[in-house]
């Protein structure tokens, strides 16, 4: 559970939340990125790729945000972990949730990242049916934020090899997914959903101020937004052919654990 330190109304919920239905856990001290010094920041954060490739600057928050992540993947591999099931302090959920993390436990798509969010109803492949109406669905786009996922060693080792330095946030990253060689799965319906308390992110504002400190106006960002749109739509399509061999793969795999 990713969380900011002196975030502890956000630590009480969603501990409350895990509490109820039996899921044990352990909080992971988020990186403030506020605290990083230019130093470390140029050392993880690619300004001039993020002109290229992204529609904005990145805020300090951000920066944070997707540290703290990276540092869980070092955690997963360097530990020799079979894999994690990583949230942000932001979710609300019940029961379920506890079935879907022991059912992925039980037949894990290896060298995959499975989302445990998203906005709206999955459309895309299945690649396997859960229990109840619930099935693991490869995107055709993958859906933002990362409020929660899980992932082996094998998905982690893949993030961290082409990771560092980052250019966009994490979840924009994700959505990436050809640029790890990292398929990415959705559960659908979802067990997660944004809490209360996850409606008023900081990292929201910090993205508005960061964008007003580079100058970038709102006519700008509409045209840095167009054009992002329009890069990524061409690399997704060029990326098809990448994906129907992954979902194929795990397919395979899943059919032949199960």
């Amino acid at each position: 559970m990713i969380s900011l330190k002196r975030a502890m109304q956000r630590r009480a919920a969603s501990k409350r939340a895990l509490d109820a239905i039996g899921l044990p856990f352990t909080f992971f001290d988020a990186v403030e990125g506020a605290e990083l010094d230019d130093a470390e920041v140029a050392r993880v954060y690619d300004a001039d790729l993020n002109a290229r490739q992204y529609k904005r600057p990145l805020s300090r928050p951000e920066i944070g945000c997707y540290l703290s992540h990276h540092a869980l993947w070092r955690r997963i591999v360097d530990n020799d972990l079979e894999g994690a099931v990583i949230l942000e302090d932001d979710f609300e959920t019940d029961c379920v949730l506890g079935k879907v993390v022991e059912e992925i436990g039980a037949t894990p798509p290896s060298g995959a990242l499975v989302k445990l969010f998203s906005r709206k109803p999955v459309l895309g492949t299945t690649v396997a049916h859960m229990t109840g109406d619930r099935r693991l669905v490869s995107p055709k786009r993958v859906p933002g934020l990362t409020l929660g996922y899980a992932l082996d060693r094998t998905a982690a080792e893949m993030l961290l090899v082409n990771a560092l330095p980052f250019s966009r946030p994490l979840d924009m990253d994700i959505k990436h997914w050809w640029e790890f060689g990292l398929p990415v799965l959705v559960v659908d319906p979802p067990p997660l959903r944004i809490g209360e308390l996850g409606l008023r992110s900081h990292i929201t504002a910090s993205r508005l101020e960061a964008a007003s400190q580079a100058n970038v106006g709102g006519m700008r960002r509409f045209m840095a937004n167009i054009r992002y749109q329009l890069d990524y739509n061409v690399q997704l399509f060029q990326a098809r052919g990448d994906n129907r061999r992954a979902v194929r793969r795990l397919q395979e795999q899943m059919t032949s654990h199960g």
